[in-house]
């Protein structure tokens, strides 16, 4: 599950930042404090450290150098995010322990605007006089210059060449720290990966295995008719906008109208007739109001596989070439490979991307926001809110910037992009030419193993499902709703994507050859597994595993979803108790003080499995 190979060079906003000190600066820390210096973790010169800040954004922080030059201590951070919606300041502060720890230096870096960027902090020599051999770090990330969050600060220190005779006491450590804050749940340490435990302390997972997705709940044995109380998210700051995907469904009458054809297609785009500079309207969906509108958009790019309209004063001509150029030489090879082809029934040889605010509420009336959706109805002729074409929509703000004061940068959707592009293309393959279609859980997956193949792990992905309160208490993988915690289901699906594609072993392909099956989405990842898992392991059972793998977080192995950084940083809440019942492929965790004395209940239903796990 490797990154799409790809040069960043025009998606990065690169700044070099030197760092002096800040006049009349008011820290919450003393400035001398008798604190042990071994609540310091040791940062060693090309580690990573993941800083959070207010609204639980990630900022990246590599420590590049910490050198002495003329009389100086120079220390270099290398920094990088990729998020739309950061607080705006980086702010540290340097220490040295002598006879106490003491500050020496405080910083803070403007980083609101930047994916990458270089931090410099200069010391003079005699500044860390009498030091031991270390220097002191407290780093973290705010919405103001100068301004800490207590339970965000994150403490470290650093080698400095001139040692003295007290040794720094930990190792340099080869793992990223997590940085992860409590979140008021008992920790979840990770489980030892013995196959077959007998006794002892250790986890119990249990899991409705029924993979049919339209079968109702099973009793799971336990009476305990106490409800288990879903408490909201305590890590994600209620003000932080989060991405979902738009199902617009079609009624059942539209889904049996017939597709559009070159000659049937009055209102399709005939790239031979149009220039840049054109203009001309769509049929759009108001989340809101849950009305079609039209709204007028101006084509600002034309290439040889992408038409990018705007509809948004804030995004230049500039701002369409550079998406356009994007699609055609990266995204849409990426997305032929690994996922299929998308249909062509307007005859023009193009897909239609527009760009516009997508009124889904934000700010109003949700935190969330609609990043883009894809109509199935658009490739239907007389389909309610049809432009009878391949067409798909993406949107300009928050995605693009937040908040709205912020430039607009397009670099930001470019794996949205991917994920709508999966998504018709997916259409294409099971709906038109298959005369099928694959279950939202699973065309969410590869959505977002679109994006994971482009740009990498998903990290508010990893975040949520360490942070959600119905995963923990027993939130369904395939039962995907509209109502309710929608971000859970995103959460799983990706997980399970990620964790399919690491079993089959055949790479980021094992998608196209999902998705080219002709069967129902539950015999096709059936075939799957017996072709590349096991010839005797069900769907169920692989289901199970999986859910065992979201504790164990293996680099390899039954029990892995890859070896990247982020999905050993997995957490798994566990549940107070066992519901009532659970719906298909739902499941919860709990912790027995001895799995030799745990009994299954003989009254469960007959998809409800208890696997120990040691």
């Amino acid at each position: 599950m490797k990154k799409f190979s790809k040069n960043f060079g025009s998606a990065i906003i690169a700044t070099s930042l030197l760092v002096s000190p800040v006049a009349g600066m008011s820290l919450v820390h003393a400035e001398t404090t008798k604190a042990e210096v071994s609540g310091y973790n040791t940062l060693s010169e090309g580690q990573s450290i993941l800083i959070r800040d207010g609204l639980y954004e990630r900022h990246n922080l590599e420590l590049a150098s910490v050198e002495n030059k003329s009389g100086k201590v120079v220390v270099t951070f290398n920094y990088s995010s990729r998020s739309i919606i950061k607080e705006g300041y980086v702010n540290g502060k340097l220490l040295i322990n002598n006879g106490g720890l003491k500050k020496v230096k405080d910083f803070s870096a403007k980083v609101k605007y930047l994916n990458e960027s270089k931090i410099t902090v200069e010391l003079d020599a005699a500044d860390v006089k009498g030091n031991d051999g270390s220097l002191y770090l407290e780093i973290g990330a705010s919405n103001e210059a100068n301004k800490f969050y207590d339970h965000l600060t994150q403490k470290f220190k650093m080698k400095l060449d001139a040692a003295t005779e007290e040794p720094t006491a930990e190792e340099p450590t080869s793992e990223e720290p997590t940085a992860e804050e409590p979140t008021g749940e008992e920790p979840t340490a990770e489980e030892p990966t013995a196959e077959e435990p007998t006794s002892g302390p250790g986890t119990v997972i249990v899991n409705n295995e029924n993979t049919t997705s339209d079968a109702v709940s099973e009793n799971t044995g336990f009476r305990n008719s106490a409800s288990i109380i879903e408490q909201d998210l305590k890590l994600f700051a209620k003000q932080k906008p989060m991405r979902i995907d738009r199902l617009v469904e079609m009624s059942e009458e539209d889904k049996a109208r017939k597709e559009i054809r070159p000659s049937t297609s009055k209102n399709r785009v005939i790239v031979k007739d149009v220039n840049v500079g054109d203009t001309r309207s769509f049929n759009t969906f108001n989340f809101e109001t849950n009305r079609v509108e039209k709204i007028t958009a101006t084509l600002q790019y034309k290439g040889t596989k992408g038409l990018v309209w705007v509809a948004d004063r804030n995004v230049t001509r500039a701002d369409a070439e550079k998406l356009g150029k994007e699609y055609d030489s990266k995204i849409v090879p990426l997305i032929h490979d690994n996922f299929g082809e998308e249909s062509d029934l307007d005859g023009n040889g193009h897909v239609n991307i527009l760009l516009y605010d997508i009124q889904d509420g934000f700010g109003k009336t949700s935190q969330s926001y609609t990043g883009g959706y894809f109509y199935g109805g658009d490739l239907k002729a007389g389909a309610q809110g049809s432009n009878n074409m391949e067409i798909f929509y993406m949107d300009t703000y928050p995605s693009m910037g937040y908040p709205a004061s912020e430039p607009k940068d397009v670099t930001k959707i470019y794996s949205t992009v991917a994920h709508e592009f999966q998504h018709m293309v997916n259409y294409n393959q099971k709906e038109i030419i298959q005369n099928s279609e694959m279950d939202t859980y699973l065309n969410e997956a590869f959505s977002m193993a679109a994006e994971h193949i482009y740009q990498g792990p998903i990290q508010d992905r990893i975040d949520y499902y360490n942070n959600a309160r119905s995963i923990q208490n027993g939130h369904s993988l395939t039962n995907w709703s509209n109502y309710g915690d929608t971000l859970s289901n995103y959460s799983l699906s990706y997980l399970f994507g990620q964790y399919l594609n690491e079993q089959a072993g055949i790479g980021d392909r094992v998608y196209k050859e999902v998705i080219a099956h002709k069967g129902t989405t539950e015999e096709a990842l059936q075939a799957i597994v017996h072709k590349y898992v096991s010839p005797t392991k069900s769907l169920g059972s692989f289901m199970t595993d999986f859910r065992i793998a979201l504790i164990k977080h293996d680099k390899s192995g039954k029990y892995s979803l890859g070896s990247e950084p982020e999905f050993q940083h997995l957490r798994t809440l566990y549940a107070d108790r066992v519901p009532t019942s659970l719906l298909p492929q739902a499941s919860v965790a709990i912790k027995v003080n001895d799995l030799a004395n745990f009994k299954e209940p003989t009254s469960k239903g007959q998809h409800i499995t208890y696997t120990k796990v040691k």
